[in-house]
């Protein structure tokens, strides 16, 4: 059992989990961490290893050099979760967060669980002290897929409907009750009352939810996430986990949010999540704040790290290049026709 004696109510307990493939991501989602944390605070940092070498470790130890860092290592038994569903770039990992009750200490009351693809750019801190209430977990609206049923709720919005990746990510929402109108969310960033988890064993019917309904399973455990805490999260600042997916609304007009949510979370988030298939450690990825990550990653044991040139460089190369500027001259003669659209008919 950790000694948690020397917790205070200020430390942070901070889980993530990860694999080989994500030991370098990782890196940077503590160190950005680390980074942004207000001196007086420490974390008790939780990694659920789900498959890193010895020398992943080192490296991540390495990295994270840091006085008010208290690190824990965690096994997990991966056959709980051995027959549920996986992809070609997920795997069993992704479910480890619903295991955290019964993997962490008992003593362990809350945790803030964070993805390992992440880029932290405020002081979590300021999250631990947002209020839990009588609320499972505190988590973020999901950018790309804002609602259960984007046909009900997104009346007064529906042009943003088809830029949604799913406009019912919860497509038998009404097996469990829950409003076509409400809200879904993102589990990259999670505040949880591991207290509750345990006492209504929220994580086991998380579980049986993925067994009982595969054939309507979206986006692995999300969906169970959202199947079992409906009605039972609140929804946080947008900021504290910015979707990739906020850079394919063309404009605010056409997005889930208004005018001024849809500028702060572009442009100022405070967590930044990397969820798409294209990274930051990928040669070639469009999303703004690419520098940014590779700017922590330097600061990690990765600092020699540079990206592989992938196969058919050239014509990738070009991709990267064109198709950006393809879509922006589209846009542009767009709005010039539609001013002379306007001002035809103001004439008329």
């Amino acid at each position: 059992m950790h000694d948690l004696s020397k917790t205070s109510a200020s430390d942070v307990v901070l889980v993530s989990a990860s694999d080989s493939g994500y030991a370098m991501p990782l890196a940077v989602t503590i160190r950005s961490t680390l980074e942004h944390l207000a001196p007086h605070r420490r974390i008790h940092l939780y990694v659920i290893d789900g498959g890193l070498t010895a020398l992943d470790r080192s490296r991540l130890i390495a990295s994270w050099k840091d006085p008010r860092l208290t690190l824990h290592w965690v096994a997990p038994d991966l056959r709980l979760v051995r027959d549920l569903k996986v992809s070609e770039h997920v795997n069993l990992v992704t479910y480890l967060r619903l295991l955290m009750p019964a993997l962490l200490p008992f003593e362990v009351k809350r945790a803030i669980y964070l993805d390992a693809d992440m880029l932290v750019r405020y002081d979590l801190g300021v999250l631990w002290d947002e209020p839990q209430g009588d609320h499972a977990a505190l988590a973020v609206q999901d950018v790309a897929a804002p609602w259960i049923d984007a046909k009900v709720a997104a009346i007064g919005r529906a042009g943003c409907c088809p830029y949604l990746c799913a406009q019912a990510p919860v497509v038998n929402y009404l097996d469990f009750g829950i409003s076509p109108a409400a809200k879904y969310l993102n589990g990259g960033l999670l505040v949880v009352d591991l207290a509750r988890w345990r006492r209504e064993k929220l994580g086991e019917k998380m579980l049986a939810a993925l067994r009982d309904f595969p054939q309507h399973v979206l986006w692995w455990d999300q969906y169970a996430l959202n199947a079992i805490l409906a009605g039972k999260w609140r929804s946080l600042d947008l900021r504290w986990n910015q979707g990739a997916h906020i850079y394919n609304y063309p404009a605010w007009q056409q997005s889930p949010f208004d005018s001024d949510e849809f500028d702060l979370l572009r442009e100022q988030p405070w967590v930044i999540h990397f969820c798409s298939p294209e990274k930051p450690w990928h040669y070639f990825c469009h999303h703004p704040f690419t520098r940014d990550w590779r700017r922590c990653l330097r600061t990690t044991d990765w600092h020699d790290w540079k990206p592989e040139k992938p196969d058919e460089y050239v014509h990738k190369l070009w991709d990267f290049y064109y198709q950006p500027l393809r879509g922006e001259w589209k846009r542009h003669v767009r709005a010039i026709k539609q001013k002379i659209r306007q001002r035809r008919g103001k004439a008329a």
